[in-house]
């Protein structure tokens, strides 16, 4: 044992008579070797942190000559090499290494033969065996590492270097990363966080992975236990670290689990699934030099097709839905300026636009688009064509609808029949069309082609767990071609391209090649729908986003820029905005940009940096335009900055000529370009088919509405409540709000009113739904009118369906010009120095285009988020773009694996699936398909008018359902006055309604009445249950509620009264839970206690997102349409303007007096308007609401302070 495993040199003896031994290799600790029992010393070799420390010690050694013995133990031999500039060490050498050790800068210098003697170790050496070196002792180390001693003269070190410099040698080397690169390196795990679990420890024969039939159960795993395994660190939400990996399966194979893979074995499956379901990842080296990974969109959209989840809920085609609309393929974009999809299958044939065909009357036609839906004169599908055998075919400028269901005859049909086109077209109908094929028919090769609408988001995120900011941008991509349900869900989110260094127009760039490049040359996968192989065409429908990146995205400058909408060209001077005309025009859409003028523009911008003052000239040029290109902006600033340095003028030298300077900026900017034209290098979304920039980046609900105008006026409201001290009263009648049935969980009133600075988007939402009914004696009526106007927006904004466009738009386009008129009454200045105001404008246009605001909404994009900083967390954080592409990379390969998708099997020439035990997996395990992110995985709906029993606790300490009571003795048969003698129930304390919902005792439900079948509002009063089955809700005790004949006065909402009429209907009857609020202006409830006055007033919340589509069927035709809050608009902006010129004055005359509503003030008011104004809503304090002296003592002993 001493002889083979201590050889002396890697291990040796602490002395002559201990059976203990320490390593000469690995790290020190405390400054000694590490000491081992000798019968560990065989483990301690094999150990990886002994393997890791001996290659590190081989690599610095590479040309040493190592003692017989030495080689072997670090893993091989050496061969030693002289270096021929370096000195000999000996007898005779002016100088010599002393205790050279592994922490030294290994120079080629010292290059020569040494002999290694470690130091005596101590019996007292510290026990520790994979111990890391202690970062104290490493300077110790260092600096003692190449002590030189110097036996005769002092060496000329200089003319050594040059000699080896001269020679060829290089002594040493610094290499360094490029920062705009990313670290190859192989090394794919995971950090182990100063977790290290021996890896010898796993070591099984499941490490080896065989090719698996696709017969097997479990194809394309080897085994269960791979799969499984495989399965449990693929979870998005729930990653694990390689230490805990490694963690869980030691845990496992303790308890006893058999043929566990490695960790090993695990990467080796990893790769194997990716080379036979399609590894996404690709490798991009951007313009500029910067080198990320882009997840493939080809591929992206391929699984989609071959997946049935998402496959069999796709829709191939726009659909125009008559008067209303809820998918984006609702939108006019989808049915009118987007490419159609190009073809359509018909009794087995396939049919393709742009083609001649003929229907089953004869009649020959060339469809120009398909879609589903009613037939409308107003939209255009087909262009119908005369047959003359003199002139030719004639197509006509009239255009029809027509079902594909009379289609008789294909293009290739007409083709074959000999001389059918040989008369051509008439001169006058070369414009209208030709008698070509598309070219899609040929590429297609006969199978069915079909387009798919990518909606592209990009963001900034931080990769790190902590606050401090680690700035990486992220695309994430969705396919259109889903319903909105699914595409809300985080499962059906796909990860595209990420990278901490690289601009965002150019991982942009990056993603528009990668759809270009698909839609040019097709996409071929399998269709799981119809069993066959399609080709599929991708393109951008529309680019989600915050406003600022959205502003880039445009090549606009920003929101504080003099042209801040990156829509229109609405803006200008602060002067020109505070005139009568500037301040008008911010309440309507200014002229639409185009793609064309702002590329135009960025052009002379280049054109202009070639000339003299060009640094001026191009400020004022994004002054007055509001265009800059970030994509192209570095190389426009070069040549600002070499033009300024030409244009200098040294001492002793003469000026260059405007021509030399512009000859010497040409040459640079070809350099530049590096061969590529102007347009390569400006933003790449200008070029990109079928993409309008400016109309294709929608207004964003999250960042416009709730983090923009909503968290203004809750700062502004809070800046009155807390300069009238009365954010006490506030708290108190935010705690009393009624949530249950509020769908708003986010209304705890302590944390609103203690963290009122630092509240999100999911906040503002639920305050929107509520703040009319607590601030109604708070504020200035003003400012009430805004919040109950936001109200109204809100639930029209967050709209999921829309049942006649034409209305809601109307509906909408009127809110948002009352919301901008009451703004301009609270704070004038806000809606110049704020331009989302100024963005509500344009919502309409881009419902009308896209569908339902909802569809457009972030909110999605920002919850995935976090999936992707945990795939930034848990990385080696050496290739984080890498990184994160592999890692979703591989957890969509093994979500289309376990849910059913197909992939093309080289092996057996065929598409394949998972075998029946991988597909059949999640129906036994449903908490392993949440894990993955499948919705409503093993989740099952409650059925509609089934009830819960009232429990009561037991004398064990258990909760038991309590005995059924008879008939006569319930509330039901009180109301009905019948008696059923043997009859008995359950008293329940919930029912389920038609929506899915748990209506509880005492509360308020949408209900259909028994006697008439209308929908009625009602307090839930009893619940009884069936006897028999113990679930079916069989009556209800209703309590009816009666509208009031107005809205009230104030808040504008429907009023309603808790009569006494009651009536029995059955659980199946009841439609959805409604939120009432307690009237409590005519109850006159006092703010000292959280109780409400008994009162049957109550006010029906229309402001509830929550079943608003049911809410407003209720509502009586009278009470739905709401006044405007402000009736004389002229006056009210004459008004507006008059308070900023007021105000403006009283700051040059007094000083600047901070007003946090009012920022970006100046002059320019209309000079017409005589009578001075009175300041506006924010600019002064409300005053005391006056409460009774028996309230305020009852308020100071029991209400505590806020």
């Amino acid at each position: 044992m001493k002889d083979d495993v201590v050889d002396g040199q890697v291990l040796q003896f602490c002395d002559d008579f201990s059976n203990r031994v320490f390593c000469t290799v690995c790290h020190k600790k405390c400054g000694a070797y590490r000491t081992m029992e000798i019968c560990n010393a065989t483990k301690h070799l094999k150990q990886e942190v002994h393997v890791r420390h001996a290659k590190i010690a081989k690599s610095k050694r590479a040309r040493l000559s190592h003692p017989p013995g030495m080689e072997q133990r670090l893993g091989g031999s050496t061969n030693a090499s002289t270096s021929a500039s370096a000195p000999a060490s000996g007898p005779d050498s002016p100088f010599s290494p002393v205790d050279c050790n592994d922490f030294g800068m290994d120079l080629d210098v010292y290059d020569v033969p040494i002999d290694i003697q470690p130091p005596a170790v101590p019996n007292s050496a510290p026990d520790e065996v994979d111990s890391e070196y202690p970062l104290f002792n490493l300077w110790d180390d260092m600096n003692g590492s190449r002590t030189l001693q110097f036996d005769k003269s002092f060496p000329d070190l200089f003319a050594e270097l040059q000699s080896s410099l001269a020679s060829g040698n290089i002594p040493f080397t610094t290499p360094l990363v490029p920062t705009n690169q990313e670290r190859e390196l192989a090394d794919d795990s995971v950090p182990d966080f100063g977790i290290e679990i021996p890896d010898d420890a796993f070591q099984e024969a499941t490490s080896t992975i065989h090719a698996v039939s696709p017969d097997n159960p479990l194809y394309p795993f080897p085994s269960k236990a791979h799969f499984i395994t495989s399965l449990l660190s693929s979870s998005p939400r729930l990653p694990f670290s390689e230490a805990q990996k490694k963690a869980v399966l030691n845990w496992a194979k303790e308890l006893g689990a058999r043929n566990l893979p490695t960790l090993g074995a695990i990467k080796k499956l990893n790769t194997r699934l990716e080379d036979l379901v399609g590894d996404l990842t690709e490798k991009v080296t951007s313009h500029s030099g910067n080198v990320f990974y882009i997840n493939s969109v080809a591929k992206a959209i391929a699984k989609d097709y071959a997946n049935p989840l998402t496959r069999l809920a796709m829709q191939d085609y726009p659909e125009d839905s008559g008067k209303g609309m809820s998918q984006v393929f609702n939108g006019m974009k989808m049915l009118l300026d987007t490419p159609s999809p190009p073809a359509v299958r018909v009794h087995g044939a396939i049919y393709f636009t742009d083609e001649l065909l003929q229907d089953s009357t004869r009649g020959y036609f060339i469809p120009q688009r398909f879609f589903l839906g009613a037939a409308d004169p107003s939209m255009d599908d087909t262009e119908t064509c005369e047959h003359s055998e003199k002139a030719g075919f004639i197509i006509g400028e009239d255009q029809e609808i027509i079902p594909t269901s009379i289609f008789m005859r294909s293009f290739a049909d007409i083709v074959a029949n000999c001389g059918e086109l040989d008369c051509g077209l008439t001169a006058s109908s070369v414009k209208y069309g030709s008698l070509s094929p598309n070219p899609l028919r040929a590429k297609s090769k006969g199978r069915m082609v079909h387009t798919v609408p990518l909606i592209i988001f990009m963001d900034d995120v931080s990769g790190n767990i902590s606050k401090q900011w680690n700035k990486h941008r992220a695309i994430y991509m969705s396919n259109a071609n889903l319903p909105r349900e699914m595409i809300e869900k985080e499962f059906f989110v796909r990860f595209i391209a990420s990278s901490p260094h690289a601009p965002p127009m150019e991982l942009m760039r990056a993603m528009k090649e990668s759809i270009c490049d698909a839609a040019e040359s097709g996409v071929v996968a399998w269709d799981c729908k119809y069993n066959e192989e399609v080709m599929l065409i991708p393109y951008g429908l529309f680019v989600a986003g915050d406003n600022p990146m959205q502003a880039e995205e445009c090549s606009h400058a920003g929101l504080n820029c003099n042209y801040f909408c990156r829509t229109c060209d609405v803006g200008g001077t602060k002067q020109h905005k505070e005139s009568a005309a500037g301040y008008e025009s911010i309440f309507v859409a200014g002229n639409l940009r185009t793609p064309e003028g702002t590329a135009q523009e960025i052009r002379q911008q280049f054109e202009t940096a070639f000339k003299s003052g060009a640094s001026t000239k191009l400020q004022n040029s994004v002054s007055t335009t509001g265009i800059r290109d970030s994509a192209s902006s570095s190389i426009l600033n070069t040549l600002i900055e070499l033009g300024k340095k030409l244009q200098k003028r040294t001492a002793g030298s003469q000026a260059l000529s405007e021509t030399a300077i512009e000859a010497t900026l040409q040459k640079e900017f070809e350099d530049l370009m590096k061969g590529k034209g102007l347009d390569d290098v400006i933003n790449p979304l200008f070029g990109m088919e079928g993409l309008d920039i400016h109309m294709d980046t929608p207004t964003e609900i999250l960042h416009t509405i709730l983090l923009g105008v909503v968290k203004y006026f809750w700062g502004q409201t809070v800046f009155l409540l807390e300069k009238a001290k009365l954010l006490n009263v506030f708290q108190y009648r935010l705690e009393s709000i009624d949530k249950d049935r509020l769908n708003a969980p986010c209304l705890n009133a302590d944390y609103i009113c203690h963290y009122k600075g630092g509240l999100i988007g999911k906040h503002f939402k639920s305050l929107a739904q509520v703040m009319p009914f607590i601030i109604h004696d708070l504020v200035p009526q003003t400012v009430l009118d805004a919040w109950t106007v936001i109200g109204e927006l809100v639930v029209l904004i967050w709209h999921t369906e829309i049942v006649d466009t034409e209305v809601y738009l109307a509906n909408l386009s009127r809110k948002i010009e009352d919301f901008l008129n009451i703004t301009s009454q609270c704070a004038p200045s806000i809606l110049i120095s704020k331009p989302k105001f100024h963005f509500l404008v344009h919502l309409p246009a881009f419902i009308r285009r896209f569908g339902p605001a909802i569809v457009f909404s972030t909110e999605r994009y920002e919850s995935f988020n976090h999936v992707f900083r945990l795939s930034c967390i848990y990385s080696n954080r050496q290739a984080p773009s890498r990184d994160s592409c592999k890692t979703f990379s591989r957890q969509d390969i093994m979500k289309h694996i376990t849910t059913g998708g197909y992939w093309y099997d080289s092996t057996v020439k065929t598409w394949v699936r998972g075998g029946e035990m991988v597909l059949g997996y999640f129906d036994e395990h449903p908490e392993q398909a949440r894990l993955l992110g499948i919705p409503n995985a093993g989740w099952n709906a409650p059925i509609s008018g089934s009830g819960k029993i009232e429990t009561a606790p037991t004398a064990a300490g258990k909760t038991a359902q309590k005995d059924a009571v008879s008939w006569k003795t319930t509330h039901c048969a009180k109301i009905l006055r019948t008696d059923r003698p043997g009859v008995s129930h359950h008293l329940g304390k919930s029912v389920v309604t038609r929506q899915g919902e748990h209506a509880r005792l005492d509360g308020h439900v949408i209900f259909r009445h028994p006697a008439h079948g209308k929908p009625h509002i009602g307090r839930v009063r009893e619940i009884l249950v069936s006897s028999d089955d113990r679930q079916t809700a069989e009556h209800i005790a209703l309590q009816l509620f009666t509208f009031a004949d107005t809205l009230h006065p104030s808040l504008h909402l429907p009023c309603l009264t808790l009569t006494d009429n009651e009536v029995v209907a059955a659980g199946i009857d009841l439609i959805c839970i409604v939120n009432l609020q307690h009237n409590c202006i005519d109850s006159r409830c006092t703010d000292a206690v959280m109780k409400h006055e008994p009162t049957p007033k109550f006010f029906l919340n229309v402001y509830s997102i929550h079943n608003y589509e049911y809410i407003l069927l209720i509502v009586p035709d009278t009470l739905r349409e709401t006044p405007l809050r402000v009736v004389n608009v002229a006056e009210a902006r004459a008004v507006a303007l008059r308070q900023l010129r007021d105000k403006r004055a009283a700051k040059k005359a007094d000083g600047d007096v901070s007003q946090p509503a009012d920022d970006g003030e100046g002059d320019g008011a209309d000079a017409q308007i005589l009578s001075a104004p009175p300041p506006s809503a924010f600019d002064r304090a409300p005053a005391k609401t006056r409460k009774p002296a028996a309230s305020k003592a009852k308020a100071k002993a029991k209400g505590p302070s806020a």
